[in-house]
């Protein structure tokens, strides 16, 4: 510390890493995960009108093997691959081909904690599974 008063303040954690502690390392990502991280992260700008909708009950369709809306963003989730997936890519780039990084806060981009980011990847590498009992 250097003694100056912010540097003794502690630093609150990122309340979005909470999930983090809930999905077991080394495991299959459920989708139900996933779309929990869209719903605190993501639905108030995707949520129903536009062209991404990233609601309950929606989401897994409007991502999984379709197009990105910019034309150069490819696929939103190539099942097996995060690399490919233009969500990964707008999730961890900070100049991705089109616009800002996401999700963006009020003012500024707001980038998901570095464990979030890992549970997608992970979902995206075993597949991007579905909803339901048998994963879609």
């Amino acid at each position: 510390m250097d003694g100056s008063p912010a540097a003794d303040r502690p630093v609150a954690p990122d309340p979005r890493a909470a999930i983090c502690s809930t999905v077991e390392a080394g495991t299959n990502v459920a989708y139900d995960a996933i779309q929990s991280i869209f719903d605190k992260n993501c639905v108030t700008c995707h949520g129903g009108a536009g062209d991404l909708v990233l609601q309950d009950g929606v989401s897994w369709g409007d991502i999984v093997n379709r197009t990105a809306m910019e034309t150069c963003g490819g696929t939103l989730v190539v099942p097996g691959n995060p690399g490919e997936s233009y969500l990964y890519q707008k999730l961890t780039n900070a100049s991705p081909c089109s616009g800002s990084q996401m999700p963006r806060g009020e003012f500024f981009v707001n980038p998901l904690p570095a464990c979030v980011i890992d549970i997608i990847e992970a979902w995206i590498s075993d597949g991007a599974p579905g909803p339901g009992p048998d994963g879609g």
